[in-house]
């Protein structure tokens, strides 16, 4: 495990790379529903001959790069993930936490669908009254439940591929690179959003989601890559709203304006960056996994391409 202060590069260099076989170390940005892309990208990269050293995840992109750790056959870890997004199991526990996906409830065109939710729980008494007694809005057994049925129970130094869990600790104030320990755990740590899931004790820790100030973990990523660094941007894309009138909807909006502009520092530490056209999805979207996958794949080959071609000139 590290811990790591956080930081922006001002100049980053690298040694130059000769010959056509290529290892990268592949950094997996969070975004709910959007990280499904990440799928597609590692079947892409796998297919290109690039040989994966190790794989970086923060939030979604921990579970999905954990996922393809586990069964570097892609097909196999799509099919998995889509199995469990199609169990009636998985509907019903997303039904209840999100409701529908009327456009009412994806309010002021873009921003995370859960700033609404907790908009409407800090505007209800009872729901005032559960954010200041409570570690958490919402309950995480239904995202525990999905971590369990995706993931074994092994720890992380047990991955056929070397995987890094970056999570923040709520305590320290620090950045956490976990590298050994129970992987389902780490996942679970990394995909808590703060305030909204339980943060995850580890250790003398409190870990927590870090997406809001390091959306990808390219920097991370760097810091292991012996040759290629290759970033997954699946961020929502953020567009102008029509109101920002309480409380909550500022700091809410503040911290996605927050992250859209340190994510592009945070992008430049990557030699090679990947970004599927999925910003416009929302979050909570599960329902068209195989269309997220495929702009993955889509997004990846033609990363890939441009490499290729600067290998060939």
């Amino acid at each position: 495990m590290k811990l790591m202060n956080f930081f922006l590069p001002t100049q980053l260099e690298k040694p130059s790379q000769q010959g056509r076989d290529r290892k990268a170390v592949i950094a997996l940005g969070g975004g709910g529903a959007r990280g499904l892309a990440h799928l597609g990208v590692l079947q892409a990269i796998g297919e290109s001959g690039v040989q994966i050293e190790r794989i970086v995840g923060v939030s979604m992109g921990s579970l999905a790069g954990a996922l393809c750790a586990i069964a570097p056959d892609a097909s196999h870890a799509q099919a998995k993930a889509i199995q469990l997004l199609r169990s009636p199991i998985f509907q019903q526990k997303q039904s209840m936490l999100f409701g529908s996906n009327s456009a009412d409830e994806q309010w002021a065109g873009g921003i995370f669908s859960w700033y609404g939710r907790a908009k409407r729980y800090l505007q209800a008494h009872r729901k005032l009254t559960k954010a200041v007694t409570s570690p958490a809005l919402m309950s995480d057994e239904a995202l525990q439940q999905a971590i369990d049925q995706l993931l074994p129970d092994i720890d992380l130094q047990e991955l056929p591929i070397p995987m890094s869990v970056v999570s923040v600790d709520l305590l320290s104030g620090q950045r956490v690179v976990l590298e050994r320990g129970s992987l389902r755990k780490a996942v679970r740590a990394s995909t808590a959003i703060p305030g909204i899931f339980p943060a995850v004790p580890w250790g003398d820790m409190l870990l927590s989601d870090i997406g809001v100030i390091e959306s990808v973990p390219a920097l991370v990523a760097r810091s292991y890559a012996t040759d290629l660094t290759i970033a997954v941007d699946v961020g929502q894309t953020v567009n102008r709203i029509k109101k920002c009138d309480t409380a909550i909807e500022a700091m809410l909006r503040m911290d996605d304006i927050c992250e859209r502009m340190i994510r592009p520092k945070l992008l430049s530490a990557a030699d090679v960056l990947i970004q599927p056209d999925v910003g416009h999805c929302p979050w909570f979207d599960f329902t068209q996994p195989e269309r997220l996958i495929d702009e993955g794949r889509r997004a990846a080959h033609l990363a890939l391409a441009d490499i290729r071609s600067t290998q060939a000139a």
